[in-house]
């Protein structure tokens, strides 16, 4: 059997919301594990630096899969109708069934 496995576009793959929710992350991580030392003379707080790592992961995962459904492309059939739901393209249109 053939393989009919058809390339996403980036906006619909996965890699791409992983790839940036990681970034993010790591970001959040070092800055609380850094900011809540409370000065050079104290260790690492690992715990809150882990903390910040999750939070911020999960926190931008949801913010990206939320606009990733917000934004999807309307069926083209929408735009046609008549009386208030005339299309915006041609609004002096008559439409024919």
């Amino acid at each position: 059997m053939g393989n009919n496995k058809k390339k996403q576009p980036w906006s619909q793959s996965i890699k791409g919301p992983l790839s940036f929710s990681l970034v993010m992350a790591i970001i959040a991580g070092v800055v609380g594990l850094v900011s809540s030392t409370g000065g050079s003379q104290n260790p690492l707080r690992f715990d809150i630096g882990l903390a910040c790592f999750g939070i911020a992961f999960v926190a931008c995962l949801l913010i990206i899969s939320v606009m990733t459904m917000a934004g999807k492309e309307n069926d083209p059939d929408l735009g046609k109708g008549t009386g208030v739901n005339r299309s915006s393209a041609n609004p002096d249109k008559k439409f024919e069934d």
